[in-house]
């Protein structure tokens, strides 16, 4: 077979079978069909151009149903296949026989494998490079995965293990046959396929082997022995072979040396010690089984907790061979103490997973893009340049979310999702995990992570993992130390012998049942003809790190100073030592269990033997490693690879070069943005800053600054909101800078974020006198005009001076261009004119103001901007408030509310809240208002308070609860004369005098009319004036 020509015109159809099932249309996407169905085209499609009966059909797919039924139940899915893919999708019906005819109107992945594989062998056979290289490709692409995964019928057992055989007999003669024409280079991708085909088959290894050691990568040779001999170990529990070893002992060899030539000490016996078998933990791990089956039925959350070296990770490894073992797919993921890894490092990690990085191929287009904002299946990362409304676009976290979780439901087979040290991961993971838990997935899900306890309760994941649990998604298992029993247990399987009583005693007492330091100081008692001492286990890791060789201490203060996973080609590119001596090197540590490896990377087997190592290190010798390895990051990334940006970063840092950290963790915070970890790009601009800050004062370095703080502050509010701290702060900033520097757009910017700050924390004076220096400002930025008319605007009309409000509003609304967006993220054209609809309704003009909210609405919609879309809403719901259209009010804050809960707008939904409450009314709905005014509160968000305190009052009237309306309108009072909030203190003063005996009552009516008219508001004098009209009326004689 030969690649089909490039004009030929895609299939409409595409089935997969291999690794997953799906059916797609070109022109209508996923088609759905039956299971059935779907077993019936893998069952003709396997035996492809072979007619089978009807009968023999019917009784393999329907074996429980009597023959007549089982007929009649194929008639009807061979009818609903060709209605769903057309009569000519290759599916033949010949009276009595059916047969699957490849076509390519229906491409299935399984037809297309068959016929690559025949023709790749036939070019073998014929010696024809050409069709070795394009069929093998094309059965390279086609097989990715068990056929039919989630089923297990007798005869689908049978094709699957047939497919694979062949599979792996392919790979082997292909990856051969390119070692032989001497381009070992082209048969790797084989190889490597072969191997995680048949993780257990040394024969893949020692090809694969064979294969790097032909293009020179030693280290890569290396790495796979020991990747072999950790499968071999964990799930057989034996040790390599000797084709193995001598695949080893040729990668090892030196030029005219043997593999144990040398010196000094790098090279040992090939005996490694084995895995310990876990023990004492039957119970724990039936709480994890049983989890395993209640998946089936909803995703769960299982979070192992306990002490360094209790034996959590080796618990959940437990669980995890067993489900690898079931046909299930295993995802798995690790966070570091050190920093330096990207926000949601551990999605990214998960998805790369051969099953699930399939899945993120398989999703449709605009699901695919989200999804490869952390995994990218291309050939290059997410530039975060080409997304900078991700920046502050916070809303877009939701579809962002939904990707991801799109990625996993694709998988199509039962996921098991584990993660080790959970208290050093960031707070945008467990975020995404909540979202997953609760989204519809068609597969059994668990997700299991480990944690230390103490760390975690006093990081920051406490509070986010105790909401979790509140709201039944997680359930947390505690691992302890061993029993005197389990200690015993497990010193007879490390020693190999019997253990004496008083042993076991003194081993208990000195280790506390800690798994880890029984183990490691068995292991070290092992290397010595002493009897079990109390101090070997107090000093375990140190004694086992002095013992090392020269050259291995140094790869391992290496490996330590990295701070987490690392590749060969890292630590051999900033080892100041030759290659041989590092792959030696690392191939000690990993036999002495100092490092342990996962795929291609390695880690230290511990974090405890890491922290040891890194301790051992002095201070000069760990400045000079930072930079090794930052030097040797950037070397092996390239300009455009942003994955390993804040490590580079950190390691600079580290370093003592603070100079090359800042574009370091300026590109780390720019990718932090683009998959909306927003709180962890606050992290990294701050880190830049600070090591901005240690440089000597130029204008460089202040142009340098200002562009660090004004990329802060869309993440900044994006994460802490309006009224962050730090947003006001760093607005002053960069006013001050942009003046300094003459950047007037600058200058422009930071006062207007100065103002979002000061305004909803209600300090209205000083908002305006920020807003009136913007508007000056902006003689020399008129692209800013229009958000210094709006600022002003918003304060003039919260001081109750409306006519002037309503000027500036109608100025920055002519002002605003269609992509002029205010620093919060908003656009400045629908949120101005959103605004102004309130000076509008005050004026008088009620008819005016709610086509004005409406036009900002639908100008809002047009965009396509969730978060504009909500700020629209919110202005649009309180001006139906205000004018008590609830019918409108209620037609508004259904599409509203429906926004907050969907991309969990922080400030918006607080009103939301607040007048959900107002339409529900009674008791429970002032609770709801309560609850959104206390929110407010807690945000700092003080602005408009009066009024959200009047719509409490109102409910609690309504409720029958007038001693406390009376409460809340005489708060509302307080509030207003403390801030200058008063715009709506004359409806406060009115509802207050309709609580009121008749002469106060008056007389706060009276005020009212006083305040509205100085106010310019006309509407509420009208509100007042009729009300006094009606009070004198009632009181006359």
């Amino acid at each position: 077979m030969r690649p089909r020509d490039a004009a030929t015109p895609a299939a409409p159809a595409r089935i997969t079978l291999l690794g997953a099932t799906d059916v797609r249309r070109q022109d209508a996407g996923p088609v759905a069909l039956s299971a059935r169905a779907l077993a019936l085209i893998a069952l003709l499609a396997a035996r492809a151009g072979v007619a089978q009966h009807r009968s023999h059909l019917a009784g393999l797919l329907w074996p429980d149903s009597t023959d007549a039924q089982a007929r009649t139940n194929l008639r009807r899915e061979v009818h609903l296949v060709r209605a769903a893919l057309g009569e000519d999708c290759g599916l033949v019906v010949d009276g009595a026989l059916l047969a699957w005819v490849p076509t390519d109107r229906c491409l299935v992945d399984v037809t297309t494998f068959r016929a690559a594989r025949d023709g790749a062998l036939a070019g073998i056979a014929r010696g024809d490079t050409a069709q070795v290289e394009a069929c093998g490709r094309a059965a390279l692409v086609a097989y990715q995965g068990p056929f039919l995964p989630t089923v297990h019928d007798e005869w689908v057992l049978e094709e699957r293990e047939r497919l694979r055989r062949d599979c792996l007999d392919l790979f082997a003669r292909v990856g051969a046959y390119w070692l032989d024409h001497g381009d070992p280079e082209r048969g790797l991708p084989y190889a490597r396929a072969r191997v995680r085909l048949a993780p257990l088959e040394e024969p893949g290894y020692v090809a694969l082997m064979a294969l790097q050691c032909a293009i020179g990568d030693r280290a890569g040779a290396v790495t796979t022995f020991h990747e072999a001999a950790s499968a071999l170990e964990q799930e057989l529990g034996v040790a390599p072979g000797p084709e193995l070893h001598d695949a080893l002992d040729a990668a090892l060899a030196d030029t005219g040396r043997g593999p144990n030539a040398g010196d000094d000490g790098t090279r040992t016996a090939l005996a490694r010690p084995a895995s310990v078998p876990l023990v004492g933990r039957h119970r724990e791990l039936a709480t994890l089984r049983a989890a395993w089956a209640d998946a089936r039925h909803r995703s769960r959350f299982v979070l192992v907790t306990g002490d360094p070296g209790v034996g959590k990770s080796r618990l959940v490894a437990e669980l995890a061979g067993e489900v690898r073992r079931h046909e299930g797919v295993v995802a798995s993921a690790r966070c570091y103490a050190a920093s330096g890894s990207l926000p949601l490092a551990p999605v990214a990690e998960w998805l790369r997973t051969p099953q699930l990085r399939q899945s993120v191929r398989r999703l449709d287009p605009v699901w695919r893009a989200e999804a490869e904002r952390v995994a990218p299946v291309g050939s290059a990362d997410p530039d975060p340049s080409s997304s900078a409304r991700a920046k502050v676009d916070a809303w877009q976290r939701h579809r962002f979310f939904e990707g991801l979780a799109r990625a996993v439901a694709e998988v199509g087979r039962p996921l098991l999702l584990t993660v080790d040290d959970l208290q050093w991961c960031d707070r945008a993971t467990p975020a995404w995990l909540s979202f997953l838990l609760s989204f519809p997935v068609d597969i059994p899900l668990l997700v299991v992570a480990t944690a230390r306890r103490d760390e975690l309760l006093a990081g920051p994941l406490a509070e986010p993992l105790r909401a979790m649990r509140a709201a039944g998604q997680l359930e947390v298992l505690r691992l302890d130390t061993l029993s005197r029993e389990a200690t015993h247990e497990l010193a007879t399987c490390v020693l190999g012998r019997a253990v004496e009583d008083a042993e076991i005693e003194l081993l208990h007492s000195v280790t506390s049942g800690s798994p880890f330091y029984v183990v490691e100081g068995l292991r070290e008692s092992m290397s010595t003809p002493h009897p079990l001492d109390p101090t070997d286990f107090a000093q375990v890791v140190e004694l086992r790190l002095s013992r090392l060789p020269g050259p291995a201490r140094d790869i391992a203060r290496l490996a330590a100073a990295v701070g987490r996973d690392f590749t060969l080609d890292l630590v051999t590119e900033a080892a100041d030592l030759p290659e041989d001596e590092v792959v030696r090197a690392v191939d000690l540590l990993w036999r002495l269990h100092v490092l342990t490896q996962e795929g291609f990377r390695y880690r230290f087997s511990h974090e405890l033997l890491r922290s040891a190592v890194y301790a051992d290190t002095s201070p000069p010798q760990r400045w000079l490693l930072h930079r090794r390895l930052a030097q040797a990051l950037q070397l092996l990334h390239s300009p455009e690879d942003f994955s390993a940006a804040a490590q580079i970063a950190e390691q600079y840092a580290a370093g003592g070069a603070p100079d090359r950290a800042v574009p370091f963790f300026a590109r780390a915070a720019r990718q932090a943005s683009v998959v909306f970890a927003h709180g962890e790009a606050v992290r990294l601009w701050d880190r830049a800053l600070h090591a901005l800050e240690t440089l000597p004062p130029h204008r460089g370095r202040d142009e340098q600054e200002l562009e660090l703080l004004l990329a802060k502050i869309p993440p900044l509010g994006a994460y802490r909101g309006y009224t962050a701290p730090g947003m006001e702060r760093t607005g002053r900033r960069v006013a001050d800078l942009g003046a300094r520097l003459g950047q007037p757009d600058d200058h422009v910017t930071g006062l207007i974020a100065q103002f979002s700050t000061t305004f909803v924390q209600g300090r209205i004076e000083e908002s305006l006198r920020l807003g009136r220096a913007s508007f000056a400002g902006a003689a020399a930025a008129p692209g800013l005009a229009a958000q210094g008319h709006m600022a002003v605007a918003g304060s003039l009309l919260s001081l109750g001076r409306v006519d002037e409000a309503d000027h500036e509003f109608a100025s920055a609304c002519e002002l605003a261009g269609e992509t002029d967006s205010l620093p919060i993220g908003t656009r400045t054209a629908v949120h101005a004119r959103a605004w102004w609809a309130h000076a509008l309704w005050l004026s008088g003009r009620s008819d005016v103001a709610w086509e004005t909210a409406t036009q900002a609405v639908t100008t809002a919609r047009e965009i396509g901007h969730p978060y504009t879309l909500a700020v629209a809403l919110s202005y649009a719901a309180v001006t139906a408030w205000m004018d008590s259209a609830d019918d409108r009010l209620r037609e508004v804050h259904e599409e509203l509310s429906e926004l907050c809960n969907r991309y969990r707008f922080a400030y918006y939904s607080e009103w939301a809240t607040v007048l959900g409450g107002w339409l529900h009314g009674g008791p429970a709905g002032a609770d709801e208002i309560r609850s959104g005014i206390d929110a407010l509160v807690a945000q700092r968000s003080l602005t408009r308070m009066p009024l959200w305190l009047d719509v409490l009052a109102r409910t609690q009237v309504g409720a029958g609860d007038a001693d406390a309306a009376r409460g809340t309108l005489d708060a509302a009072r307080t509030r207003a004369a403390s801030t200058g909030d008063v715009w709506w203190l004359p409806e406060v003063l009115r509802d207050r005098a309709a609580l009121s005996d008749p002469t106060t009552g008056q007389r706060l009516l009276s005020e009212g009319i006083r305040l509205a008219s100085a106010h310019g508001s006309r509407a509420l004098v009208e509100r007042c004036e009729g009300d006094l009209a009606e009070a004198r009326s009632t009181a006359a004689p």
